[in-house]
């Protein structure tokens, strides 16, 4: 028992592991799974932000000619106060995107030299409005070849050299992003493959302890089977016991005492002839005597008919059952029809003896408990079984889930059924209340019967 239940409790705790593995590898999976949606959403928005400030750069450079462009175009104070506030614009816009670069996580370095080329070029720019309000176009074209294109086409190129960097960088994160994410993957490999060999492991423990307890179940069943077998044969030895001893002692009844009594009958009736012309008191003594032996005589025969008819063994079973139904219809007054249909005279001792018993507690039980008003027993021979019927129109009974009454304190019913299985028959009850009873016998023959008898209907009647 201990080690059945140890083995019980290993199989809870493989299951258990079994399933924590699972659920640890399904937490692990979504982890990862929001991990690299989180670090890939967060590579490419830090690129995209960094190439967004760069281009705003670049953009503010070109604007910055041109508007310089527009102003030498239109040379006048009102032109050169729009030209300040476009570059302060300007100026101030690539102030925001160089701090943001600065502060981005992680932070972006922009090189000295590009700071030192920025800050140069506003502070080329910033005169302008105010010193090349009166300057001669030469000297503005000149101004612009000189100062502003040059320094715009470094800056430019920095700047591009500063996207291909981000680029560079983009593809950095996209290897490393690649290698965590295969890690990630190996990791939830790893214990996947330990839930396998988990599940693996218990599945085999389960599966040997199951073939254990089958094999044992098939033990056990065949120690039942085993079992049954030898109360079935012992009991089939009791009831052959029973029925020798009832043979016995019905012989006894009837050929021993039956006979003395008989004799000492036909004694006291020889006796009373003799006395002729003596006392009266004498000759009824006698009488009484007789009559006392007489009665005795026939309880004798009730009670051997009651322990086996000597009918059954010395005509067969068609006269058995007859008498048997004349003697209820005497005792009960209820009405019994006889059926039979080509039973030979000579059957196996155990069928006929079957038969004789169950035809004998069924119609006990009509007597006793049906209130039936009439019975009928049919017996027929088939070519390779014996089917017997006994019908009544009484008051019958609710069946459990076995057929047997639901509501019985006797073993009748169990005996006759026992004895069938002996017989290797079987018996069926069929009743529900208010529609009668009807209990049906079929005992297999080991072969046909070789004399027959045609279809015969009798009506017993007292």
């Amino acid at each position: 028992m201990f080690k059945t239940l140890g083995k019980r409790s290993v199989l809870r705790a493989g299951y258990a592991v079994v399933i924590g593995v699972l659920v640890l590898s399904a937490v692990e999976a979504y982890r990862i799974q929001v991990n690299v949606s989180q670090q890939h959403q967060e590579i490419y928005r830090r690129y995209v932000d960094q190439e967004e400030q760069v281009n705003t750069l670049r953009r503010n450079l070109w604007q910055a000619g041109n508007y310089v462009r527009d102003f030498f175009i239109r040379t006048t104070p009102e032109q050169a106060r729009i030209l300040r506030s476009q570059l302060d614009a300007l100026q101030a816009e690539d102030a925001r995107a160089l701090e943001y670069l600065a502060h981005m996580s992680p932070p972006r370095l922009v090189s000295p030299d590009i700071r030192k080329s920025l800050n140069e070029f506003w502070a080329v720019l910033n005169p302008v409005p105010v010193t090349m309000l009166r300057a001669s176009h030469d000297k503005q074209y000149d101004f612009i070849q000189r100062e502003i294109v040059p320094r715009r086409g470094e800056l430019y190129s920095a700047l591009l050299d500063l996207s291909a960097a981000d680029k560079q960088r983009l593809q950095d994160d996209d290897r490393e992003f690649a290698e965590s994410r295969r890690q990630a993957a190996e990791h939830l490999l790893l214990m996947l493959g330990l839930s396998v060999l988990l599940c693996v492991m218990v599945a085999l423990f389960s599966l040997h302890h199951a073939e254990n307890l089958e094999r044992q179940a098939d033990r056990n069943y065949a120690e039942v089977e085993q079992t049954k077998r030898e109360l079935q044969q012992l009991s089939a030895r009791l009831l052959e016991i029973e029925e020798e001893g009832r043979r016995r002692l019905s012989r006894e009844l009837h050929d021993e005492i039956g006979q003395t009594l008989a004799l000492l009958q036909i004694q006291i009736t020889n006796a009373l002839a003799g006395l002729q012309g003596q006392p009266a008191a004498l000759r009824e003594q006698l009488e009484r005597a007789r009559s006392l032996a007489e009665r005795t005589v026939q309880t004798i025969r009730n009670i051997s008919l009651l322990l086996r008819p000597a009918l059954l063994d010395d005509l067969g079973l068609v006269p058995a059952l007859q008498f048997q139904l004349e003697d209820f219809l005497r005792r009960s007054g209820i009405a019994c029809e006889f059926v039979e249909e080509n039973v030979a005279d000579h059957l196996p001792d155990t069928a006929k003896t079957c038969i004789y018993r169950v035809v004998q507690e069924a119609l006990h039980n009509c007597e006793k408990h049906s209130g039936a008003s009439k019975v009928r027993v049919t017996v027929r021979q088939l070519p390779d079984v014996l089917a017997v019927e006994v019908e009544d129109n009484g008051r019958g009974f609710q069946l459990n889930e076995k057929g047997m009454p639901r509501q019985t304190k006797g073993l009748g019913l169990l005996g006759i059924r026992e004895r069938a299985i002996i017989a290797k028959g079987s018996l069926a009850i069929d009743s529900a209340p208010g529609k009668g009873t009807r209990i049906a016998l079929r005992i297999p023959l080991d072969a046909p019967a070789v004399e027959t008898a045609p279809l015969e209907t009798k009506e017993v009647t007292a």
